[in-house]
């Protein structure tokens, strides 16, 4: 029975069961707009900044982070309402509005507070767009980009994502959710399906499924369809900017990939052949590689 509920949402682990489960050596929470921020902070040397995607966590950079961490000090964390983290309430306790304003309201605030003067960005689809955005309005803060399979111009959602903008749909989300569609929806990013772990498919679910969390993604899906993300901005990113996207992305088009490269003027492309929408986590090692050896020339 205890599974049953499981795979509906209706039981599970509590928030501090999960921060025992999922909480790095190098973890830290930070108050930022009300909530604790779960935040990771590991190695020495100039700022490497990185910011995960949709109903993912700071996690996904796990083993990019382990090599990178050698040589930078890595700072990544989790984004509301995900992870750690959960969501932003309102005065009433439920989940608050979380648009495009809202996220660069929170990424300015969060780096702020940790200090953060001059950095490398490096975004994964959502966070890709929250990091070239930085670029674009703080040019003074980052001095090196990196943005994977990221969003940035109008297209299609994925099928995964679109159902929550289904008012009726984002409504049960605050009572249930089949475990099921996570499932599909993580074997989904990836290019190479037997590349998943069962212990990475588990956090996923553990933490998504986490009721806070699943209750909120109703309110943020607004990012991706209430007007324009501003892609006419990309043309001003000064920053030196790597690009790289796995040609079997079917969240994001690998068609996206030659927009980017065409509008931002200081770019170069990297096209990872059979991988999908998140090339950190399916083959860390070579995403690793080209992100250290990228920064070595800013």
């Amino acid at each position: 029975m205890n599974t049953l509920l499981k795979e509906f949402g209706l039981a599970g682990p509590d928030k501090l069961t999960l921060r025992d489960k999922y909480s790095l050596s190098t973890s830290v929470f930070v108050q930022c707009m009300g909530i604790d921020v779960h935040v990771s902070i590991e190695g020495s040397g100039p700022d490497v900044v990185m910011i995960h995607g949709f109903a993912a966590s700071l996690h996904t950079w796990d083993e990019t982070a382990k090599q990178l961490s050698k040589q930078f000090r890595v700072i990544r964390f989790d984004l509301p309402p995900f992870g750690l983290t959960g969501p932003v309430l309102d005065e009433q306790g439920f989940a608050r509005k979380m648009d495009v304003a809202f996220y660069q309201q929170f990424v300015d605030a969060l780096l702020d507070e940790l200090n953060i003067k001059k950095c490398v960005m490096v975004g994964n689809s959502f966070g890709g767009f929250l990091s070239w955005d930085q670029a674009q309005r703080h040019p003074e803060r980052v001095r090196g980009l990196i943005i994977s399979d990221a969003v940035g111009y109008q297209q299609p959602l994925p099928v995964y994502i679109r159902l929550f903008t289904f008012k009726t749909i984002a409504w049960l989300t605050r009572y249930t959710i089949p475990a099921f569609l996570l499932r599909m929806a993580v074997r989904d990013v990836y290019g190479d399906k037997t590349k998943i772990k069962k212990e990475v498919m588990n956090r996923y679910l553990e933490l998504f499924m986490h009721k806070p969390n699943r209750s909120a993604v109703g309110q943020m899906v607004g990012v991706f369809t209430d007007g324009e993300l501003g892609a006419e901005r990309l043309v001003d990113v000064q920053a030196k900017t790597l690009i790289v996207w796995g040609d079997k992305d079917r969240w994001v088009s690998i068609d996206m990939a030659s927009r980017f490269h065409r509008d931002m003027p200081n770019s170069e492309l990297k096209i990872y052949r059979g991988v999908g929408h998140i090339p950190m986590e399916e083959t860390p090692e070579r995403f690793a590689i080209d992100c250290i050896t990228f920064i070595e020339t800013l």
